[in-house]
């Protein structure tokens, strides 16, 4: 879908820099003297409004936890920026009922930066008029001809109106470019899954994402010196085996924090079909060395006897462009 397309399905962005509508909240005397405190100390330093106008970020910062909709109020308008020879414009907005669309568009000014899907990698903050409002962003397209990303955001006010005001959108690193690969892994053999391999302990590995009350496991796959395979840049299936009654697929992410390296597996028969339950199949995420690659072991709770004759299916999705810059607009939502 174009941009053109989200135009006419959507309003387009009003130039006036409008008012916001600023609710009152009931708020008990205790709370009121401390926040007359807080602004009284800071009005003698200088005004967080003022500052707020200028663009200074810690004092917006500030404002925002006390009242979001006085710190959107005196947000500056601005609905275009650019850093890294990344360009981030939002083309067009709306608001019906208790939800709002936004339509945004990050442009490769230079050309240079890898075509295909781009990922935010949730490094995004939505600032909007209002303390209980929930936002989400997705990718919607790239468009090669004009070396355009386009993001759509999605606002919900929870069953009250979506009020009227200005929404700061920013951005502070970017995946570019992800590659999605999947396909049967024929590397490796299901009718020959060894038995019984060597194992270590928790205490080995160290658990992220869990806790520990979480695992049922007690043993886990060694790492190799070599992967068995590499399906995909930067995911390798480092070691497999069967034990405890499970099979055990031990795979590795490069660089997560620079990649969100990730897979989906599955395993098949010869017609195509899924023969593991979902119930039945359990992954278990622990750190390498220095918390940079990161390991994942699947625990699949399989008849050994079930294995024979399926084939070892994965989606792998990877990148290995990342940027990391400042990002930041705001425009009034009508």
């Amino acid at each position: 879908m174009k941009a053109e397309t989200f135009m006419n399905a959507m309003g387009m962005i009003d130039d006036r820099y409008i008012e916001t509508d600023m609710p009152k909240k009931k708020t008990s005397i205790k709370w009121k003297k401390t926040l007359i405190s807080v602004a009284a100390a800071a009005i003698v330093l200088c005004p967080l409004p003022a500052l707020t106008a200028f663009g200074v970020a810690p004092a917006y910062y500030m404002l925002y936890k006390f009242s979001p909709a006085v710190a959107q109020n005196f947000k500056p308008v601005e609905r275009s920026c650019e850093d890294k020879g990344i360009e981030m414009t939002v083309i067009s907005a709306q608001r019906s009922g208790s939800t709002a669309s936004v339509y945004l568009a990050m442009r490769d000014t230079e050309g240079k930066y890898p075509q295909g899907e781009w990922d935010l990698f949730d490094s995004y903050n939505i600032n909007v008029p209002s303390d209980s409002m929930s936002g989400t962003c997705s990718f919607a397209e790239y468009d090669s001809d004009t070396h355009t990303a386009y993001f759509l955001v999605e606002l919900d006010t929870v069953g009250r109106d979506m009020p009227k005001g200005k929404v700061t959108f920013s951005v502070s690193e970017m995946l570019l470019g992800k590659e999605r690969t999947e396909g049967i892994v024929n590397e490796i053999d299901m009718d020959n899954i060894p038995c019984d391999p060597r194992t270590c302990t928790l205490e080995d590995v160290e658990i992220r994402g869990m806790s520990l009350d979480e695992i049922d496991c007690q043993r886990f796959l060694t790492i190799p010196e070599k992967p068995i395979c590499t399906p995909a840049n930067g995911v390798s299936i480092q070691n497999i085996g069967y034990f405890d009654g499970a099979l055990h697929i031990l795979e590795k992410y490069d660089d997560i924090f620079h990649t969100d390296n990730h897979s989906f597996l599955s395993i098949l028969d010869n017609n195509g079909k899924d023969i593991v339950d979902e119930s039945l199949w359990e992954s278990i995420d622990y750190w390498g060395e220095q918390h940079i690659d990161a390991y994942r072991e699947h625990i699949i709770r399989i008849p050994y006897e079930k294995l024979s004759g399926s084939h070892l299916y994965g989606e792998f999705v990877t990148s290995d462009n990342y940027i990391s810059g400042d990002w930041e607009i705001t425009f009034t939502l009508e």
